[in-house]
């Protein structure tokens, strides 16, 4: 299935080629230890280092929270061009959304948005210099994109929860990126990367200077950087990639095991997708007679199925043996992952600058400015239609076919069909984010007491849209027949010729059938409807395409503004140190608006984004920290610390939309704590512990989102498990409360003190996070379930009508049960430098993550994804993640090799296959295969320094990613063979460049 050209190879193969030869050098210099640093508190009071996880400044990276750096001259090296991608690779993370896992998304296509512990990307709180970044999607989360990579000095990560220090969403951790605000000088850095296959071109450009100014009172930065990824198409570009792998569900419409002796879920890596076609096709137990007939008049070969030819003609079809939803195995597939990017297009931006002055010997002023911009394209899967209803005297039904349905009065038939050729929905996701802060930060006379005040402001202005997308109608049932509800597809399909009513003159014409309604309202309603024909390929009016397809747009206008001061020193000399304290205040205004077009705010598009709606939040907040020395070399304890902090939070909240569709207001007030404790019974054995409180706070999605859809039936447990299509409105909930955890980590740092081990360092950390009343949309046929079994809250969310009949589930964001994650993270690093004949350095660095439990608990049904791995639009996680690098380093040269291992796992945790205990094919979770292979990857770096003049370096680097060119296990789920969270899906990779500094 892969394409070929002649010659597609030849730049790919060149920069191999330049690649391995610049790579007498690879490299990345190994990472800072989690706990340790060379760095420690410069000479001038006001540039003291702080790390993150705490507002106390500290000589070390001694903090009791375990914090993972990651140094400016690693990211380098490593060829970084984007700090999100870098960050998501580390094994705390899941790469959620980026270019590789936007294929068939639709929100903030190209965002590099991290998710730390598979929490969710909500979950994580992102830093710039310590202070709260701009949100720039409506679900507030920060696009890493929009941070310049050439200034990045260094990034701090805290895999803990740190709501004490920087208040809601650090639930999970903090990543909290420094940039290098004293640069001198001038950087410059051109690169490009392409894949094996000479696709996927990357273009990256940077450039940054700064120099000092007033006589060295004063210095400013600027800085700026560019990328332009071009996009992969479908993943048959790759050898790889099979047409018929799919999951299928055996008991769709029967019990679980159907009485065949096949499991509920079957996977087919070979012969399954979808049983519809763009010509469309006629088959199942709905259209049995009209079948039959046809058989015996001839018109197609067999009773089991037709379908209809590019020219619209009715041929054989062979339906598959198990028919589930859209997919079926065996029998005519369509490729069910035949539309879905590799990697979706993205070009970005960045601006930066940022000035400081001396205003006097104590107090130092400060003022930046940033602007980014990012924008992403993705064409989406084609619509779907599993039972269009063709009725008879439709002019476009085939001659033979309508002389049968009229012979035998069958007054109509459903088709199922796919629309590719009609239009294919294509996302465009556009933002452009503004930051400005300004602040003081000084000292108070010859104390040791530091002080700093700023205020923030941030403004991300984000365009959505999805051209083709289908017009089909508000879903609500209420609406079915009202001419203010735009029907569009419904009524072009319903065609007619217009001698069937004297309503208009007659002319033999084909028209839509409602431009000939007798009632006004109706006919008005109607008005420049074009029929449609659905039979065969590309034989419609392009005129009757245009009527039933529009443009869905959606603008976001985000604004936040923060003012915040802070202080800390030390309050007393005590007999083991100084007590040392930090405290602050924070005032933040967040306001969103959130504006559609018209046909948005009827919810009558095939996707939906959802209704206007806007909201404000505000929030007063002040923290306290104190950090006190309990014992200084005593037997048994040559460094033993208390760090305690509390934090209290005041959140007005205002907004208009959800599914209320009114003005709401709501209030919540949220403490939160954290107790460290760290203690050092002999040089280079550390033991250290914390247990925290940590909320988030509803965003604005969460609070005022608001959508509908009717797409997916749900089986009603009340009415002997009958099929109905509710409608089901989606989106927020005003009144909700905020998530609140508790997080405790624990664990070992090792750093011998001997000569011989002086490079080695260690640290062995347990995690365990508890989220409680966390926010989520549970799942219409969760609520339906959850109801029938007794539980209220999911009671709560559905509308009954007559019969027990189910109208309306209330399928939006409420605070559930619980979310918890626990394991072990691991780093080791190594650095042993060579005797001077033959100079140089090795090193090494392992991160590992383990993870124990992954769950989520939902109306008291607890699932726990640890180790799943193969499927991407759920929050699974491997059992083991690491990765591992080896450098050698020797001037002018280094080389690194970087090993990454994900582990094996399952397709989905909920189900079991035959190597389970108690696996049998009669029970609703089982499947034949739920494994999915281990992988490993392999990648270069290298650096290389050319003599240059005076005062001026150059340096070229090269890059290959997935050295042996390792293919992605199948882990074929829905609409995607593999998970692309955690595998390459594009092969081997080339990356190279050059930077200069003067």
């Amino acid at each position: 299935m892969k394409q070929h050209q002649n010659g597609t190879r030849r730049h790919a193969s060149a920069l191999c080629a330049l690649s391995l030869t610049t790579l007498g050098a690879a490299g990345a210099a190994h990472a800072q230890a989690t706990d340790d640093s060379t760095q420690t508190t410069k000479d001038d009071p006001l540039e003291q280092v702080v790390v993150t996880g705490s507002r106390i400044a500290r000589t070390g990276f001694d903090t009791p929270s375990p914090v993972t750096v990651m140094g400016g001259d690693e990211l380098r090296a490593l060829s970084v061009t984007n700090i999100g991608a870098a960050v998501s690779q580390l094994p705390a993370f899941r790469a959620s959304n980026n270019p590789t896992t936007n294929g068939f998304g639709s929100f903030n296509v190209g965002a590099q948005i991290v998710n730390l512990r598979a929490l969710g990307v909500t979950r994580n709180l992102i830093l710039v210099d310590g202070r709260r970044f701009a949100p720039t999607t409506r679900e507030g989360s920060a696009d890493l994109n929009l941070i310049p990579s050439m200034l990045i000095e260094r990034t701090e990560i805290v895999t803990g929860g740190a709501s004490a220090a920087y208040g809601s969403d650090a639930v999970a951790g903090v990543v909290n990126v420094i940039l290098d605000k004293k640069l001198s000088g001038l950087r410059a850095q051109v690169d490009y990367g392409v894949s094996d296959e000479s696709d996927g071109d990357n273009y990256h450009a940077t450039l940054a200077g700064g120099s000092d100014y007033l006589g060295g009172r004063g210095h400013f930065v600027l800085g700026g950087e560019y990328e332009k990824q071009d996009g992969i198409g479908n993943c048959f570009v790759r050898d790889w990639c099979r047409p018929g792998a799919i999951v299928t569900n055996n008991g769709f419409n029967t019990p679980a095991g159907a009485g065949n002796g096949l499991p509920n879920f079957v996977r087919s890596d070979s012969n399954a997708g979808y049983w519809m076609t763009t010509g469309g096709v006629v088959s199942g137990a709905g259209n049995a007679l009209l079948l039959s007939k046809l058989n015996e008049a001839g018109v197609i070969p067999s009773a089991a199925g037709m379908q209809f030819d590019g020219s619209g003609k009715p041929v054989a079809y062979t339906p598959g043996s198990l028919v589930s939803g859209i997919t079926q195995i065996g029998g005519d597939i369509v490729p069910a992952y035949s539309d879905t990017n590799l990697i979706v297009p993205v070009k970005r931006y960045t601006l930066y600058g940022h000035t400081d002055v001396d205003l006097t010997d104590n107090v130092k002023g400060f003022f930046e400015a940033s602007y980014g911009y990012v924008t992403g394209s993705v064409l989406q899967s084609a619509f779907f239609d599993t039972a269009i209803t063709i009725r008879s005297g439709n002019p476009f039904i085939p001659a033979e076919i309508q002389s049968v349905m009229t012979q035998n009065n069958i007054a109509s038939f459903t088709m199922g069909r796919l629309g590719d050729d009609l239009a294919r929905g294509f996302s465009t996701s556009t933002a452009d984010v503004y930051r400005a802060t300004t602040g003081l930060n000084g000292k108070f006379g010859d104390t040791t007491w530091t002080w700093d005040a700023y205020y923030q402001y941030g403004k991300t202005k984000r365009l959505q849209t999805v051209e083709g997308n289908r017009i089909q109608g508000n879903p609500d049932p209420a609406l079915a027949n009202s001419p203010a509800n735009p029907l569009n597809f419904a009524r072009a399909v319903d065609a007619v010729l217009d001698t069937e009513t004297v309503i208009t003159p007659e002319t033999g014409s084909i028209v839509c059938r409602a431009t000939l309604s007798p009632d006004p309202a109706l006919r008005a309603a109607a008005a420049g409807c074009v029929p449609l024909n659905l039979f065969g390929t590309g034989r419609f009016d392009p005129a009757a395409r245009d009527y039933v397809y529009g443009t869905l747009r959606e603008d976001i206008d985000i604004d936040q503004n923060v003012v915040a001061a802070n202080t800390q020193g030390n309050v007393a000399e005590l007999w083991a140190g100084p007590l040392v304290l930090a405290g602050g205040l924070e005032f933040r205004r967040d306001r969103i608006d959130v504006a559609h077009d018209p046909l948005s705010n009827l919810f009558a598009y095939f996707q939906n984004f959802g209704a206007d709606y806007n909201g404000t939040t505000k929030v007063v907040e002040g923290y306290l920290e104190a950090e006190l020395p309990l014992l200084r070399d005593r037997p048994g304890a040559h460094r033993l610390d208390l760090n305690v902090a509390g934090r209290h939070a005041h959140y007005d909240i205002d907004g208009f939309g959800s599914y209320l569709r009114t003005q709401v207001s709501n209030t919540i007030d949220a403490n939160t704590w954290k107790a460290s404790l760290s203690w050092e019974p002999l040089e280079g054995l550390r033991f250290r512990g914390t247990r925290s409180r940590d909320i988030r706070a509803p965003n604005f999605a969460d609070l005022f989102l608001a959508s509908a859809s009717s797409f997916a039936p749900v089986v009603n447990r009340f009415a002997n498990n009958a099929p109905q299509f509710p409608t089901t409105l989606s989106g927020g909930s005003p009144t909700l409360d905020a998530e609140r955890a508790d997080t405790t980590t624990f664990g070992v740092v090792v750093q011998p003190p001997w000569d011989w081990s002086r490079g080695l360092q260690l640290s062995v950390d347990y995690f365990d996070i508890e989220v409680d009343g966390y926010i989520a949309a549970p799942g219409a046929q969760l609520i339906v379930d959850r109801c029938f079994a007794g539980n209220q809250q999911a009671c709560g969310l559905i509308t009954f009508g007559a019969g027990q009949s189910i109208t309306q589930v209330r399928n939006v964001s409420v605070n559930l049960d619980q979310l918890a994650t626990r394991g072990e993270d691991i780093e080791l690093s190594y650095r042993v430098p060579f005797a001077s004949g033959a100079g140089g350095e090795l090193s090494m660095r392992l991160l590992a993550s383990h993870v124990e439990e992954s769950t989520t608990k939902t109306f008291g049904i607890a699932i726990d994804r640890a180790g799943q791995t193969g499927s991407l639009l759920s929050s699974g996680v491997p059992d083991w993640l690491l990765n591992a690098y080896v450098t050698y380093s020797r001037k002018p040269f280094s080389v690194t090799l970087q090993g990454r291992f994900i582990d094996s796992g399952v397709i989905d945790a909920t189900r079991i296959d035959p190597s389970d205990p108690g696996y049998r094919p009669t029970l609703p979770n089982s499947t034949n295969d739920n494994h999915v292979a281990s992988a490993f990857y392999a990648n270069l770096f290298g650096t290389l320094d050319i003599p240059a003049f005076k005062d001026q370096q150059v340096q070229v680097f090269a890059v290959i990613n997935n050295l042996f060119d390792k293919v992605p296990p199948f882990a074929p789920e829905g609409q995607y063979p593999t998970n692309p969270t955690y595998f390459d899906q594009i092969g081997r990779t080339y990356r190279l460049g050059a930077r200069v500094q003067f």
